[in-house]
């Protein structure tokens, strides 16, 4: 699988979040992670202008677990078919390619949400809340 490229328009941004003692993410495939889901949530893909393909990231990297889970399952979802799950180069370009696009997107997103703020920890706690609201605590003594 090739490595995982990023726009280069993201450096300030990606440094702002994964460096010093403020960091919200610890390494940059955790940030790649977070944007690609947002991009997912958000329904945005965007074409790299210029990779920064001196800072690409093996795909090895990823240590998350369901990694490649995740890579199957945005392609599913778009697609609505399985034809990704072939073992080919060609499915495999498809499936970095949609990442790096959804996390593209949400590089972007975040960097405008980011634009005015001083806490960037404020900020993503409060991206991460509007989606639980509107939802019911569950009812433990029901069960």
């Amino acid at each position: 699988m090739r490595r995982i490229q990023r726009d280069i328009c993201h450096a300030e941004l990606i440094t702002r979040v994964t460096s010093g003692d403020t960091a919200i993410f610890k390494h940059i495939w955790q940030l790649l992670l977070f944007a690609a889901a947002l991009g997912v949530k958000e329904d945005g893909k965007r074409p790299i202008n210029t990779a920064d393909t001196g800072k690409a990231i093996d795909d090895k990297v990823f240590s998350a677990p369901g990694w490649k889970g995740f890579l199957y399952l945005i392609r599913i979802v778009e697609t609505k078919n399985s034809e990704c799950l072939k073992n080919s180069e060609e499915e495999e370009e498809k499936l970095i390619k949609d990442f790096e696009e959804h996390a593209n997107f949400g590089l972007h997103f975040l960097k405008e949400k980011l634009k005015f703020v001083s806490d960037d920890l404020t900020t993503f706690i409060e991206m991460l809340m509007i989606e639980n609201e509107g939802i019911e605590e569950p009812q433990l003594e029901r069960i």
